[in-house]
């Protein structure tokens, strides 16, 4: 993903949780909506570090006992996100967000994650966010 796309995707991001928020603060009132901003921020913490820290154990012991860890590095990486898009303030973030922490639906996160994987995989691509640098 190039730069200015990037760029693009942060502006509407930020622009659309903006209305999002308030919108929200119509709804519930505006102290309902701090509380609940802070709620998931701390949410997000909480979870972020408590899997964090079971997900590197769960890597470890895999390793140790020479299993290939990619159901847990599918995990990690989706319970990150989530934890991610929680620690940003906003509702449509927010929702995405439960939506990837909660169990039920979290298998939808982890097939699209899985798919984006496997893509990345057979282009060849080795990373997926750094490009290499180029000799010169």
């Amino acid at each position: 993903m190039s730069f200015p796309v990037t760029i693009v995707i942060l502006l509407f991001t930020s622009v659309v949780e903006v209305f999002s928020l308030s919108w929200l603060a119509g709804v519930i009132s505006t102290i309902n909506t701090i509380s609940w901003v802070m709620f998931t921020l701390l949410l997000g913490v909480v979870i972020g570090r408590g899997y964090g820290e079971e997900w590197w154990d769960k890597m470890q012991w895999n390793l140790k006992s020479r299993e290939m860890p990619a159901e847990e590095v599918i995990n990690g990486a989706v319970m990150r996100f989530g934890s991610y898009l929680l620690l940003m303030p906003g509702a449509v973030t927010d929702f995405f967000g439960l939506l990837i922490i909660i169990p039920q639906t979290r298998f939808i996160a982890r097939a699209v994650a899985a798919g984006l994987f496997k893509r990345k995989l057979a282009k060849g691509e080795k990373w997926f966010f750094f490009k290499e640098a180029e000799a010169g």
